[in-house]
């Protein structure tokens, strides 16, 4: 019933899989008889939100596709409640028959309890704060999908309309730690700091197939999943790492709106695929359809391409990707403060630049497959991106680790990560935030073992050890720890 199954894999670039927003993937391996199947839960990148079917064309016989599978595994007979894999089971289609009428519900809620040892030891002004802390924080999300076909639309059309919303302390110790990357990133979401409980709509997507081959999209979307993924790396930092710096990229995100209008195109291919989008830079989390002022304050534009590879006899991928903002942006050199990540207009004294662009490359590459099904190991992925360094406050950024689903917890479907970033802090910083913040170049590792303890509920232990990006306030080392609950609706 989760609508990720809905999902598919279009091999190609741009909308970038979700780890656990975007998707379940393939089936294992028919499972021994009584056991249930696992709810797999790795990234598939390169996929669009809630599309029906997977327009890449069936491979020939005895030709392999070189992408996991995404065929949705057959029901399971019906068992315990720990077997099924959302916590009502299919309460709402047998009440509803909603997904029989062609609407569908999945939601997901995130516990996050984590602390941090070091960080921030000088007093600072709000929203900052202090280091050695502990704090909770939860989030939901809750979606609904459409199927325009079932409802009299065209062909294989969906709309998916997301709610999103936060409780408990806002950003949890993300605040407290003086890095350029918030080590609790999905504590941070929707960004509405002083809104605790209230949803926001932060998708309102329409997606419609065209052709096996180009498939278009428009609406108002959210950033996350959606650039620069990998398998092993990204998504909303509910599902895999938790720290920005493995999902999402710090080099372009920092200037990216996070909820607003999207328009652009994809094209799969059996090579792996292409496309583009256009983005208002406006940030639009907190309006639900506002159209008057659509790109009046300028324009994002990007595009990424994919090719599939094969190395080892397993599946991988390497994509590049570039975007170019048009809009106005606080001139490092004349700024007052560290940039955030908000699209607002710079104050009004605060000299801006127009232009900035951002390059960046990723891969991901399975090493070892525990069974027939390609989605069942785990490999390695890598990043490294390159920006203007002003406006962009990071200059570049590298990233690289191993992760996938754990040899110890197969039976369960547990997954795991272990991933070190270096981000590279813009040398353009003017007299007043190099006094104060001390700027510099941040580092981290971070290591997370998710156990599966049912299909519907997974438990998270996540440490981390960071090198903050504010020099002037921050220890030089910092750790945090903690863990992380999903269940999933």
């Amino acid at each position: 019933m989760k609508i990720r199954t809905t999902v598919f894999v279009i091999g190609v670039i741009f909308l970038t899989g979700r780890p656990s927003r975007a998707q379940e993937g393939g089936a294992e391996a028919d499972p021994p008889p009584g056991t249930e199947t696992v709810t797999e839960r790795l990234a598939h990148p390169y996929s669009i939100d809630l599309l029906p079917d997977d327009p890449e064309p069936a491979p020939e016989a005895g030709e392999q596709s070189g992408e996991p599978s995404t065929t949705a595994p057959a029901p399971a007979a019906p068992g315990p409640p720990w077997g099924r894999k959302t916590v009502t089971g299919d309460l709402f289609d047998n009440l509803l028959s909603t997904k029989d009428s062609g609407i569908t519900f999945g939601g997901r809620v995130t516990q996050f309890g984590v602390g941090i040892a070091g960080g921030i030891n000088r007093p600072v002004p709000a929203p900052l704060g202090m280091g050695d802390v502990f704090r909770y924080t939860g989030r939901g999300e809750y979606d609904l999908l459409f199927d325009l076909e079932k409802l009299g639309g065209l062909p294989h059309g969906r709309l998916l309309v997301r709610a999103e919303h936060w409780y408990g302390e806002y950003g949890n110790i993300s605040l407290r730690a003086g890095t350029f990357a918030p080590p609790v990133f999905a504590a941070l979401l929707p960004p509405r700091p002083n809104d605790p409980g209230v949803p926001y709509i932060t998708d309102f997507l329409l997606t419609q197939p065209l052709s096996p081959s180009w498939v278009l999209y428009v609406g108002k979307k959210d950033v996350l999943g959606t650039l620069d993924q990998d398998i092993f790396a990204g998504g909303d930092g509910t599902d895999q790492f938790m720290n920005q710096s493995f999902v999402a990229n710090p080099v372009f995100l920092l200037g990216m709106p996070y909820s607003s209008f999207w328009a652009g195109f994809v094209s799969p291919r059996r090579w792996g695929g292409f496309g583009a989008y256009v983005v208002d830079p406006r940030d639009h989390t907190a309006d639900f359809m506002q159209f008057g002022n659509l790109f009046n304050q300028g324009v994002i534009i990007g595009g990424e391409v994919k090719r599939k590879t094969r190395f080892f006899g397993l599946s991988g991928q390497h994509h590049v990707g570039a975007i170019w903002k048009h809009n106005e942006q606080s001139d490092l050199r004349y700024s007052f403060g560290l940039p955030g990540g908000s699209n607002d207009h710079p104050a009004a004294r605060t000299p801006v630049k127009w232009d900035s662009y951002s390059l960046y490359y990723g891969f991901d590459q399975y090493l070892v497959r525990f069974t027939d099904n390609p989605d069942r190991g785990f490999g390695m992925f890598g990043r490294a991106a390159l920006s203007d360094g002003n406006p962009n406050p990071v200059r570049y950024f590298l990233s690289a680790g191993v992760g996938g689903f754990s040899a110890l917890g197969k039976s369960r479907g547990d997954t795991f990560g272990l991933g070190w970033f270096l981000v590279g802090a813009s040398n353009e910083f003017g007299p007043t935030p190099r006094t104060i913040f001390g700027p510099r170049n941040g580092s981290g590792v971070e290591v997370y073992y998710n156990v599966q303890a049912t299909p519907w509920l997974n438990i998270t232990p996540d440490v981390q050890w960071l090198r903050p990006g504010a020099g002037n306030l921050t220890t030089d080392n910092a750790f945090v720890y903690g863990l992380r609950l999903n269940l999933t609706f």
